[in-house]
């Protein structure tokens, strides 16, 4: 079988806009299965400011960069590579979410051979076969964009948009620890949160990261 050979130089600037990229995609993706799956549609971001999930966006960059190591291996170690690389990340995202936040944000409990409700061999394969489709079809594309992108206004673009991030993420992680703490009765010790919590209540929190749930001390694992 003919192998792409149009794979490009790996630069911060293209895995950053594809980071960019996946983040969206994947609140897109996620809203269109909830709209099939229960009827309407829901919009699940990892972010306090734009409509961005994170674990989409490190997804689309660890693809990418699989594909370029693995294209010219089978398609069936494709596969097994891909799938076993996406249980390991979400078993971690999913461990880190409890361990740090005391919070679950998925539970495949219920789906056949799961470990621990956090990756299931359902979702492994499926993660696994959504490798190959963006190896064989959309590194192609994702190349021809990368191109396209080298001007000065996109080089400056990344610079803001990095920082931007970097504020924004920074913010989210402050959030997060601030809903944790006040869900376990912890008062604010400083003025940063105290405007935390009066800027992001626990109301905003729970619109905001809709599926995430705290757990209580039997469910935790640790």
């Amino acid at each position: 079988m003919k192998q792409n050979t149009m794979t490009k130089p790996i630069t911060y600037e293209n895995m950053f806009w594809l980071f960019m990229i996946g983040s969206v995609l994947g609140v897109i993706l996620e809203g269109i299965w909830c709209l099939i799956r229960a009827g309407h549609w829901e919009t699940h971001v990892v972010s306090m400011w734009g409509p961005f999930c994170i674990i989409y966006g490190f997804g689309a960059v660890g693809l990418y960069l699989g594909s370029v190591r693995l294209k010219n291996k089978s398609r069936v170690t494709q596969f097994l590579v891909f799938s076993l690389i996406a249980a390991v990340f979400e078993y971690a995202c999913s461990w880190v979410l409890e361990y740090w936040l005391h919070m679950k944000a998925w539970d495949y409990s219920r789906h056949f051979l799961n470990i621990e409700g956090r990756v299931s061999l359902k979702m492994t394969v499926l993660w696994g076969a959504l490798g190959i489709v963006f190896s064989r079809w959309l590194v192609p594309v994702i190349d021809k964009m990368f191109d396209r992108m080298q001007a000065k206004f996109w080089k400056a673009a990344c610079i803001f948009m990095s920082v931007f991030m970097a504020v924004n993420l920074s913010l989210t992680a402050m959030c997060l620890v601030r809903w944790r703490d006040r869900h376990e009765g912890i008062t604010p010790k400083n003025r940063v949160e105290r405007v935390i919590d009066e800027t992001y209540d626990d109301n905003k929190m729970e619109k905001r990261f809709c599926e995430w749930s705290f757990m209580d001390g039997k469910e935790r694992a640790y």
